[in-house]
C-alpha cells in the first residue's frame, strides 16, 4: 500500500501499533493529530486508511484541534478501491486563470 501511496503523490503518518501500552498509545494519537492539523492548516488533504483499531482515541485526539471528521477508508481494501479514494479525497490546485491581470 506505500507503494501505491508514494506513486499518487501522498505521505503517510503510521498510526500506533497495536499492544503499546495506553500511555504510549495516547502520546502516539496526540502527535499523529498535531500533525494531522498542521497539514490541514495548510492546505493539504488528509484521510484515514483505517484498520479499525483506534478510531475512538484518534477522533479524541483530534477534538480540540479543528480538525473535524476526515474521510476514512476500511482496510484492507483493494487497489483500485484505493486509488478512486485518494482521487476523490485529493485537494486539487488552484485554477490559474483567475490570477492573470487585466492589464
Amino acid at each position: 500500500m506505500l507503494e501505491l501511496l508514494e506513486e499518487e503523490g501522498w505521505g503517510a503518518i503510521q498510526l500506533p501499533p497495536a499492544g503499546l501500552d495506553p500511555e504510549t498509545t495516547s502520546a502516539w494519537l496526540e502527535q499523529v493529530a498535531e500533525d494531522v492539523a498542521e497539514f490541514r492548516r495548510n492546505g493539504y488533504a488528509v484521510v484515514v486508511l483505517d484498520d479499525g483499531l483506534d478510531p475512538d482515541r484518534l477522533g479524541a485526539a483530534f477534538s480540540g484541534l479543528g480538525v473535524g471528521p476526515l474521510p476514512r477508508l476500511a482496510l484492507p481494501a483493494e487497489e483500485d478501491e484505493l486509488r478512486d479514494f485518494l482521487h476523490q479525497n485529493a485537494v486539487q490546485p488552484p485554477s490559474a486563470g483567475g490570477l492573470t491581470p487585466d492589464t
